[in-house]
């Protein structure tokens, strides 16, 4: 991932997640779904979506802030600020090497 991504890539990119781990319907996952009422996630479920989340974006999610997780749009702005901070974090770096 060289290159940041934009708010609407890193959205498409979960919902492909939920789509592809867990055979959901694509009109099933919309921002106010409800990971267990409505896509009928269990803590199982919850553990293989972090680690696919945390693989595919390179970043670390904290297990206590994701457990307050409890709609798709709750993950979908808690990975956009990580992967943000990961992109401010990689410039800094980069500037600071230049300087």
């Amino acid at each position: 991932m060289s290159q940041s991504l934009d708010a609407e890539q890193i959205i498409a990119d979960l919902d492909r997640i939920f789509i592809d781990q867990f055979e959901l319907e694509p009109a099933k996952v919309v921002p106010e779904a409800r990971l267990r009422e409505d896509l009928d996630l269990d803590s199982l479920d919850a553990a293989d979506m972090l680690v696919a989340i945390e693989k595919r974006f390179g970043i670390r999610l904290d297990d206590q802030v994701a457990r307050q997780f409890r709609t798709v749009s709750d993950i979908h702005s808690y990975v956009r600020k990580l992967v943000a901070e990961k992109h401010n974090s990689a410039l800094s770096a980069a500037t600071d090497a230049t300087s």
